[in-house]
């Protein structure tokens, strides 16, 4: 798996041009050069040239990073941020055994017992058989939800869904720099396909569809047992020209999460559902604020983020906002206060219609 060292040819390819500022969302409420790109890419620097030591404060500035991608979209480089920022979260990992502890307790208690238990009040369902099959990667938010809104529609589709019990996708240890968790989380994931035997996957997680493609992609190219292709259930939905029809109307708008790169198929599906009312919001494609759980402790700068996002989601007169991201929608919930409603877009399809 590639490492920080291996960055230092991006990290300095950065021309400190600060072009990142107009679009990194830490830096416009805190405007403080250390959050942003640059100022990310200075320290890194120094880092390398062995100028700095991996600090605690120098850990904290990169936490910050929301991994929103926006300064990546925007570099005239076209450095991809953030890699080389969890690739150099990982060499702070390495070095703190209170790192270690932290992602022992997140995998055993938060993702492994926590999201099973929170599971077990929604159960899987079995599939209608057809030709054609995908296996559904649910995530988190999948173990916890069951799959009864996925097979709904894409039954609805002519399209078969086999449920494997896979675990997370690793994207919350890669953030914080757990290269070790994500890799583990990489292998169960091809070891449980691998068992399935259909190589076409389907997700309605925007995280756990760019996670999956990076598998591919990047990190286990060396190490994946066979091609396979991801896509997001919308795509699917769109090809097969299902337009499905809500028991009442409805008035939504909708936050595209960062990790979300077929926003075209989602809006198709927005305009061309029956009896439901899409109002797109005033930066609609701009961040939640909220990266894994990471960002809890920086709560100050989460909720000037946040609260922003709440303005443009009241602005529409929408009573729901609907998205497609586990750490978006409990952004979007925790700051709501009680103004609208925050629903997964495929399961608030899958409710709502009509029968």
């Amino acid at each position: 798996m590639k490492t920080f060292t291996d960055c230092k040819e991006e990290i300095h390819s950065c021309s400190k041009c600060g072009l990142c500022q107009s679009v990194c969302p830490v830096y416009k409420v805190t405007g403080n050069d250390c959050t942003v790109s640059r100022g990310h890419f200075i320290m890194l620097r120094g880092l390398l040239n062995g100028e700095l030591k991996m600090s605690k404060i120098i850990n904290r500035y990169l936490d910050l990073c929301l991994k929103c991608s926006a300064c990546t979209k925007f570099c005239p480089s076209g450095i991809d941020v953030v890699d080389i920022v969890a690739l150099a979260k990982s060499e702070y990992f390495k070095l703190h055994k209170i790192e270690k502890i932290k992602s022992f307790f997140l995998r055993k208690f938060v993702f492994d017992f926590g999201v099973r238990f929170c599971g077990l009040i929604h159960k899987n369902v079995k599939s209608k058989a057809f030709d054609k099959k995908v296996v559904y990667f649910g995530g988190c938010s999948g173990r916890m939800q069951g799959n009864s809104h996925i097979v709904k529609l894409l039954n609805s589709c002519g399209i078969e869904v086999v449920s494997p019990d896979f675990e997370c996708c690793g994207i919350p240890f890669f953030v914080r720099g757990d290269m070790k968790s994500f890799q583990q989380y990489m292998e169960s994931f091809f070891a449980k396909l691998k068992e399935t035997g259909v190589t076409d996957v389907v997700t309605s997680c925007a995280s756990c569809e760019k996670a999956l493609k990076s598998y591919s992609e990047k990190w286990g190219k060396d190490i994946k047992p066979f091609d396979y292709t991801v896509k997001n259930i919308y795509e699917y939905m769109r090809e097969n020209g299902l337009k499905p029809r809500l028991n009442r109307k409805l008035k939504v708008t909708y936050h595209k999460p960062c990790n979300l790169n077929n926003y075209d198929d989602i809006k198709w599906l927005l305009n061309n559902t029956y009896n439901l009312e899409y109002t797109e919001m005033q930066n609609y494609d701009s961040c939640c604020g909220f990266n894994g759980i990471s960002k809890i402790k920086e709560y100050k700068i989460n909720s000037k983020i946040f609260t922003l996002k709440r303005e443009n989601i009241i602005a529409t007169g929408a009573k729901y906002v609907l998205t497609s991201c586990l750490g978006c929608e409990s952004a979007l919930n925790i700051f709501s206060l009680g103004k609208y409603k925050v629903e997964d877009l495929a399961k608030f399809i899958a409710v709502h219609q009509d029968k």
